[in-house]
This record gives structure tokens, C-alpha cells and sequence, in this order.
């Protein structure tokens, strides 16, 4: 069981990421199953303005921190007490690939995922089961291929990475159609980790301004989420610590 802390009325893990690998390890060797949701300020931002999005975040099975103004919320929190450090989409992929035992995985969405799989050598490759780079529709028919080929190819782990809100959407129609499956939205993760990508230095991510890092390199196809929603966010954040406080 993972502890929790409530952050603008979800139900946030407490745990590392080393907590969270371990955890998606264990439920995909044991065929559990979880939809493990990376919870940021857009995200946050989003639930303001579309309460059904609210409403859909709160069924995942397990929400980790994704930004560090999360964790530091955390501190503010009467309940549960602090968030030991973020965990993000980037972070869970690379703790995977890169160790001993990967699980039987596949990725749906991304650009050329491939490529990043492949620079994580011979155990990632071989534990890649199935790719599925074109148009995602959220369609029945194609739901129905999707539980055909993740059932035929016994994959245990399954990396979607459509942005949001797409991404959960899928997540949380899988569950309901193949419960054993591990699932987790990791947005433009594999982009990040291919051999073309990089991520903020490290103490840039320990200050929370690895966004200002992406927004500079990709300032025209960033400005909107980081400009607008992520102050949305924070805001959100703010107010809930303040309520929590009083």
C-alpha cells in the first residue's frame, strides 16, 4: 500500500521513484495490473476548467508527483506528510529501460519511440513487444486492436504517449478492458530520452525550471502550456495549500 497526501482533492503518492518502480515491477510480474497517472501543473489547470477531467484523474490507481510544485505543496499538506521527490514520465522510462529486468512493455503514440528504445540496448529491444506510432482515435475498433495485440503479445507494460488529456483517456479505457495491464501516460518522454533529446541539468530539475529549459528550446510549441496553463496551475496549488492551512 502507498502512502498518500490529498493535493487539490487527489490522492498523491508519497513515494520515491524508486518506490514507483518497484511497485509497477511488482504489479506487472503479478499480472495486477494499475493506471499509474503523472500528475503536473497543466494537468492541474486543466481540472479547473473541465471537471470531467477532475473526475477522470481521480480513478487512476496510483498519482505520483510530475514538478517539483507538487512536492513542495506537499510540505503544507495536514495529511501524509511530504512527497519524497518527483516522479515523472521521463524518470519512469528511463528506471525501466535501463534495468536488469524489463518488463515485457509497449508504447503507444510518440515520435520514432524506436530510436530510444533501441539506444537502451539489447534488454529494452528485446522486452519491446509492440509500437504503435500512428493516429490514436479512441475508437472501439480500434481499442479492440489495441486489446488484441497487448493480449497476444502478454505485454505487462504499457507506455502512452499521447499528451493529455488523450493519454488518460486511453489509460483508463484500457483498464476497464485489460485490468492486468500496467499503464502510465508519459507524454513526450521518448523524445526527451532519444539520442537527439536531453533533459534540464540536473540542478535546473531540482529547482523546478526544467519547463523554462523546454520552453527554450521549443519556445513556439511550448508557449501556451507554460505560459498559460502552468500558472493556472500553481495558482490552483497555491489556493488548495492556503485552504489546507487555515
Amino acid at each position: 500500500m502507498i502512502d498518500t497526501c490529498t493535493i487539490c482533492g487527489l490522492r498523491v503518492s508519497r513515494g520515491s521513484l524508486q518506490t514507483h518502480l518497484a511497485e509497477i515491477k511488482r504489479r506487472a510480474q503479478h499480472g495486477e495490473g494499475a493506471w499509474l497517472l503523472t500528475l503536473n501543473t497543466e494537468m492541474l489547470a486543466r481540472s479547473v476548467r473541465e471537471p470531467d477531467y477532475m473526475r477522470l484523474m481521480s480513478t487512476a490507481d496510483v498519482i505520483t508527483a510530475d514538478g517539483m510544485p507538487l512536492v513542495w505543496a506537499s510540505h503544507f499538506k495536514a495529511d501524509g506528510g511530504p512527497i519524497d521527490g518527483r516522479t515523472t514520465g521521463v524518470d519512469l522510462v528511463h528506471a525501466l529501460l535501463q534495468s536488469d529486468d524489463v518488463p515485457a512493455f509497449a508504447i503507444i503514440g510518440g515520435k520514432a519511440p524506436w530510436v530510444t528504445v533501441q539506444a537502451y540496448g539489447p534488454r529494452a529491444v528485446q522486452a519491446c513487444k509492440y509500437v504503435f506510432e500512428d493516429k490514436v482515435d479512441l475508437s472501439e475498433a480500434q481499442l479492440s486492436t489495441f486489446c488484441m495485440e497487448l493480449a497476444q503479445r502478454e505485454v505487462k507494460v504499457v507506455f502512452i504517449a499521447l499528451g493529455v488529456p488523450k493519454q488518460d483517456h486511453l489509460a483508463s479505457a484500457l483498464r476497464k478492458r485489460l485490468p492486468n495491464l500496467v499503464l502510465t501516460g508519459i507524454g513526450g518522454s521518448f523524445e526527451i530520452l532519444s539520442p537527439g533529446g536531453g533533459r534540464a541539468p540536473a540542478w535546473m530539475q531540482r529547482a523546478g525550471l526544467e519547463w523554462f529549459y523546454r520552453f527554450g528550446k521549443e519556445p513556439a510549441r511550448l508557449w501556451r502550456r507554460y505560459l498559460v496553463s502552468y500558472p493556472v496551475g500553481v495558482w490552483h496549488l497555491f489556493k488548495d495549500c492556503l485552504v489546507s492551512r487555515a
